[in-house]
């Protein structure tokens, strides 16, 4: 966004003029502009490639403003291709995660564990939605016939990740 624009949205105005009036010779904001300071970004659980509504992804063809839901359920995420759609979690507005749980402070630390196969990594504080796995799901308690996403592999496939 231009200097000049920041400074009118900021205002509510451009050059004087009420916001969605267009003066010629310049560019007004746009009511769907407006919409961009309300819309979500998603973030691939595999690779950490983050869509943005706001921004688009003009390679995969999405224009900016292009929402979730506006994206066919068939794409898969363009880093990885690993992820397809319904994988992705959704972080809110400016990447703050919604989904991770909060922890009391007497309460062991959240772990997370990798697939010795393909690296998938299920972290207990995101779960793994896609799965039926809500966040805060502690490794103990995921079904002994609960498999790897990504290749497949068993729960016995994974091992802790100790930092």
């Amino acid at each position: 966004m231009s200097d000049i624009r920041r400074r009118a949205s900021k205002r509510g105005d451009f050059h004087g003029a009420p916001v969605g009036i267009v003066i010629p010779g310049s560019i007004a904001a746009s009511p769907r502009q407006e919409e961009s300071s309300m819309m979500t970004q998603y973030q691939c659980p595999d690779c950490g490639y983050i869509y943005d509504e706001a921004t688009g992804d003009p390679h995969e063809g999405f224009a900016p403003n292009t929402t979730w839901a506006e994206i066919p359920d068939s794409w898969a995420c363009p880093d990885c291709a690993v992820r397809d759609k319904p994988d992705f979690i959704p972080l809110g507005t400016g990447g703050i995660a919604t989904a991770p749980v909060a922890l009391p402070a007497d309460a062991e630390p959240f772990a997370k564990w990798h697939c010795v196969t393909c690296g998938h990594i299920y972290d207990e504080a995101l779960g793994d939605p896609a799965t039926g796995l809500a966040p805060g799901t502690r490794w103990a308690d995921v079904p002994a016939d609960w498999y790897c996403p990504d290749c497949g592999a068993t729960k016995e496939d994974y091992e802790r990740l100790d930092f």
